[in-house]
């Protein structure tokens, strides 16, 4: 479905139940701090129903094996996964989810009113992403998507998209190298490392609109340096990533 490319290649020999560290994260310039992320130009691009809006923060986010619970498993080992691909092959993966949007941490709403998670301040585009392994490699190559969403800022225009109102997904990952994470970090709000890693993928696809049966394509891109990864643990892998079989069925074969 998806061809290899130099970049892919490179991307493949990483080992992501570790965390890849690919980077030199020594330099000043790649502390972890949010001054950073708040000067952050633009990452990327989400287009929806005729609409183009630039991103420039990106979250991805997964499952460890420990939990975030004090006490218990410390471990960050990333979860794997038994699914079915979109060719219908029984596959074992890990899986992501990837959040891009129009908004830094200058601009996080401090009211608990309304949308008050992060995910939900502005315009942004989420994908549910599952990467096959084969002989403990992550096949980058072969990624899908699981579940796809979109926000014009509400609730009222958020676009949970499923496999009836989504069509003809082809998803291109280029690049997904994370940051090293290390036995002082824990899943939860201590499995959090700012600004560093990056990310090259595009996402294209069809999807019906939010209030009417128009349908348009709903495109995402992004290149660049990963705003956050966060880690959370096995008791909220469900959450962290949730797999629709329907919208599987949808990625292009």
């Amino acid at each position: 479905m998806i061809k290899n490319t130099a970049l892919v290649a490179l991307a493949l020999s990483l080992s992501f139940g570790a965390v890849a560290n690919n980077f030199d994260y020594s330099s000043k310039e790649n502390e972890p701090t949010k001054t950073t992320l708040q000067k952050a130009n633009s990452v990327g691009s989400f287009t929806a129903e005729g609409k183009s809006i630039d991103t420039k923060f990106v979250r991805v986010l997964f499952a460890a094996e420990g939990s975030e619970k004090e006490g218990e498993s410390n471990s960050i080992e990333q979860l794997k996964f038994k699914s079915i691909d979109p060719q219908g092959n029984a596959v074992e993966v890990y899986r992501f989810q990837i959040l891009t949007k129009n908004t830094g941490y200058d601009e996080v709403q401090t009211s608990q009113e309304e949308d008050y998670k992060l995910k939900s301040v502005k315009e942004g585009a989420k994908l549910h992403i599952e990467v096959p392994i084969v002989n403990g490699k992550p096949q980058l190559d072969k990624a899908y998507v699981g579940n796809l969403a979109y926000n014009f800022g509400t609730r009222e225009t958020r676009n949970n998209l499923t496999g009836e109102t989504a069509s003809d997904i082809v998803l291109k990952i280029n690049k997904l190298e994370l940051p090293t994470f290390t036995s002082s970090n824990k899943p939860g709000d201590k499995g959090l490392i700012y600004n560093q890693g990056a990310i090259d993928l595009t996402l294209t696809s069809k999807a019906k609109h939010i209030d009417s049966d128009a349908v348009s394509d709903f495109n995402v891109k992004i290149k660049g340096p990963i705003s956050v990864t966060h880690i959370r643990g096995k008791e909220r892998s469900d959450n962290a990533v949730n797999i629709d079989a329907g919208v599987v069925a949808k990625n292009k074969k």
